[in-house]
This record gives C-alpha cells, structure tokens and sequence, in this order.
C-alpha cells in the first residue's frame, strides 16, 4: 500500500509519501551486506523450514520532502519595494529539506561454528522458552564491555535461546533492530546580477544528517551462540555522522 500527500501553499510545497509492504522468502541478505552465505538454504529437503521475512523487509516507510521560498524581497509578500541593495541580503532565501524514517529491520541469532544440519553452514539459534528482553538498541549499555548493545541485559538475552538440534535450521530474522532515520536540508540564496535578470549566483549551505542522530544497524551486531562476552554489540551505523558542505553556482 502507498500513499501520497501534495500540497502546495503560494510559496511553500511538500510531498509525503507512506508505504506498507511485507517481504517474505526463504532466503535473502540486505543491500549492505556482502556476506553471501546468508543465500543458501541450510535444509535443501526442507526448505521452507526458512520461510520468514526477508533480510531486507521494512514493513513501514516514511519520507517527505519540501521547498519554502521565503516570501520576504522585492516583488514579495513582505517588502515588495524594498531597494535592490536591501533585497540582495535578505531576499531570494530558500530553505528545504528531506526526511525518511523507516521501521526496524530483521535479523536473527546465529548458532554459531556449529552444523546441526548443514556440514557447511550454520543453522539459526532456536528459542528455548525462556522470556527474553525486548531489543531497545542501547548507545551505551553497562557490564559486558560497555558500548551499543541491541540489549540492556545481554545475558538475559542470550538465556533465551539454544542451539539447534540435528535437522532444525532455526528461528530466522524474527527479531528486528533499528531502522533508517534520516534529514537533510538546504539554504540557499540568489543574487540577480545588476547587470542582467538572466543571470544569478547561487550560494547554497547543505546538511547531511542534520540532527546527528546515531542508528546502529542491527546486522552488525554480535549475535552468536559462540560469542556470549559480546553478545548484542553493535559495531556500525546505518548511515553516516552530519556533513556540511557550501556551494556556489553561476546561472546564466
């Protein structure tokens, strides 16, 4: 299902754009991901014993972008007959800006160098009953050695599941991490040349991840039977810290 909203208001206009989607498959990897040993099937006389959502599902999207001409300058809203020296520093301005958020993404527990079924690969870890902690994809999570963690209490978590048995390949990405979060945004000004309408300078100040905002991807985490110590911990981002940069370009 997608949705989309348009709107235009005299000097402002925006577009919001929703969708709701479910991938299901019995195996695939994410976009970013260049370990391919998440392909196979483990049971090849079983395979829909993977059958699941896939590595890349995302169940919920969300991105909207706008475009704000300020209305402030000669021939404007507010101080059309302002002089053309006045109108060169507060008039022309534009802000806009983008904005995508998404909801988590799949992943699953791995059983570690163990082949229950497959001698090649590794099944998936199974539940075992035992109530596990909810994933809160902690920035600085205590004991354990610090850091991001997809848990607060790590060995809680990891008390949640076994490994799997001769045959079984496992409970697969039924668990889901952070997802993407994401604004940019732009200022711009235009300078008319005095000399000819037809011909502007540009300058533009961008911002990348203007917020700043730290999402860690849940397919980097640490999440194997075989690695307790640091079972939960994130070790990169989805996405990269803010970025600047400033530009100038010449129309005519």
């Amino acid at each position: 299902m997608q949705w989309t909203v348009r709107k235009r208001f005299g000097n402002l206009s925006f577009d919001v754009n929703y969708s709701l989607g479910k991938s299901i498959d019995l195996s695939s990897r994410s976009e970013n991901s260049a370990n391919f040993s998440t392909d196979f099937l483990i049971n090849s006389w079983d395979p829909h014993s993977l059958r699941a959502v896939s590595r890349f599902d995302v169940r919920h999207a969300v991105n909207a972008f706008g475009l704000w001409a300020l209305p402030v300058g000669r021939h404007k809203k507010f101080g059309s007959s302002m002089n053309r020296a006045l109108d060169a520093i507060v008039g022309g301005w534009e802000l806009s800006g983008t904005y995508r958020q998404t909801s988590g993404l799949p992943f699953s527990i791995s059983d570690g160098s163990r082949w229950a079924t497959n001698w090649e690969l590794s099944s998936f870890a199974q539940p075992n009953g035992t109530a596990r902690p909810e994933v809160v994809n902690l920035h600085n999570t205590p004991g354990t050695g610090g850091g991001p963690n997809l848990w607060a209490d790590p060995k809680a978590a990891v008390a949640g599941w076994r490994e799997a048995f001769a045959g079984e390949t496992g409970s697969r990405n039924t668990l889901r991490g952070s997802g993407f979060f994401n604004i940019d945004t732009a200022l711009s000004k235009r300078f008319t040349m005095p000399w000819s309408e037809k011909q502007n300078l540009q300058f533009r100040w961008e911002a990348y991840n203007v917020t700043n905002s730290v999402i860690f991807d849940p397919l980097s985490a640490s999440v194997s039977l075989t690695s307790t110590s640091t079972f939960g911990r994130l070790s990169s981002q989805l996405g990269s810290a803010r970025q600047m940069e400033f530009a100038l370009r010449y129309s005519f």
